[in-house]
């Protein structure tokens, strides 16, 4: 058995469910598509500005030969979680948040398959990443033959459909690469047709920057024609991979570590606006969401409220309007007018005299202009 078939075999015993080999020569065709998505004004803002980085993995590990992708499956079927008692206003984390957070998961297991690999082979180099290195974790995993690209540009395997976590490491030794996969997407337009603001705006021409995934991690205002479509969404959004036909009758995860525990996966919006710190990261320390931090969830958390139309969320909205960050104060004005307009109306007038912050007032004399239109 050689070095190759020893990993494969020891990915399987460590709980990695796909893995594929890729070599390290710089990815020509890979720099086209970034410009031009850069181009487009698709780029979330999270990537890597450095497109040297993005399409040569030299740069990032000089003696790099190969680059080694593993992929985790995270579908859990919803009728298999356990029964908790639903909270009147709850927000809705995307299957990514359910559980443990995968970075440190797949980087766990990325440790542990190098540290194989270093007791068989001197000299051994690598760098490992999940999430957050330079190259494009995708593109890798297209490339190495762990799946193939659907229309929303998700990575989909035969096996587990696109519910799948990818981690990579560059190495310095030059394996023997896999082939990218004959699959190809159906094209059935499920998720393009599907998606709530309209982010794949064709086949595979996915813009991050409508993604309401994307949209509810940044830290800039959402424009308001967009809050509407947030439904009830507080980090994530699986509308594309829920209607995909390639996820239909999929395996499930075998790791436990991506069921929802001490945090459920529909979170109670009332709780969370009253998080202490330590209480937040008591509860999201250890989850994929956490990351943004509890001022992005609790606004996250008005907007559902807003979104809901229910007069009962205005008791717990209206103390916000006193709250000392202006980000606060600003989309819950906007909550609660969503919600009552003329009650909202009158608590304007009383707020206004006392508002010192130049933008809240902006949003305040927007909705005060209503009244003479």
């Amino acid at each position: 058995m050689d070095l190759k078939e020893k990993i494969i075999s020891y990915s399987k015993d460590i709980g990695i469910d796909l893995i594929g080999f890729t070599d390290a020569e710089p990815f020509k065709k890979l720099e086209k598509i970034l410009l031009n998505r850069k181009a487009k004004g698709y780029l979330s803002g999270f990537e890597e500005k450095n497109i040297e980085l993005r399409i040569d993995p030299k740069k990032t590990l000089n003696s790099a030969e190969s680059i080694i992708v593993i992929g985790m499956s995270y579908y859990t079927n919803e009728e298999d979680l356990d029964n908790r008692e639903e909270p009147k206003f709850y927000g809705e984390l995307a299957r990514t948040a359910w559980g443990q957070d995968y970075h440190i998961i797949l980087k766990n297991r990325l440790e542990k398959l190098a540290d194989f690999i270093s007791n068989e082979y001197d000299e051994f180099e690598y760098k490992a990443f999940v999430d957050t290195g330079p190259l494009v974790d995708r593109y890798l995993a297209n490339r190495s033959g762990v799946g193939f690209y659907g229309y929303n540009s998700s990575i989909i395997n035969e096996d587990f459909g696109s519910w799948i976590f990818i981690g990579y490491m560059i190495t310095n030794i030059p394996f023997k690469k896999d082939k990218p996969l004959d699959t190809t997407c159906v094209g059935c337009n499920l998720c393009i047709e599907n998606c709530p603001n309209s982010a794949i705006e064709g086949p595979y021409e996915f813009n991050a920057n409508k993604c309401l995934s994307n949209v509810l991690q940044q830290k800039k205002d959402i424009e308001e024609n967009v809050l509407s479509k947030i439904g009830k969404k507080i980090y994530g959004c699986d509308i594309c991979q829920n209607v995909c036909p390639h996820n239909k009758g999929i395996k499930e995860s075998t790791s436990k570590a991506f069921t929802p525990k001490e945090l459920p996966h529909k979170v109670d919006l009332i709780s969370l606006l009253n998080f202490s710190n330590k209480e937040y990261n008591s509860l999201f320390k250890e989850n994929a969401s956490g990351w943004r931090g509890k001022k992005i969830l609790q606004r996250n958390a008005i907007i559902i409220l807003g979104n809901s139309k229910n007069k009962d969320a205005i008791s717990y909205l209206e103390p916000l309007l006193e709250d000392i960050r202006p980000d606060i104060r600003k989309i819950t004005i906007w909550a609660l007018y969503n919600i009552d307009p003329e009650f909202t109306l009158g608590l304007l007038f009383s707020i206004r005299e006392k508002e010192k912050d130049k933008e809240v007032l902006k949003v305040i004399d927007k909705y005060l202009n209503n009244i003479n239109k």
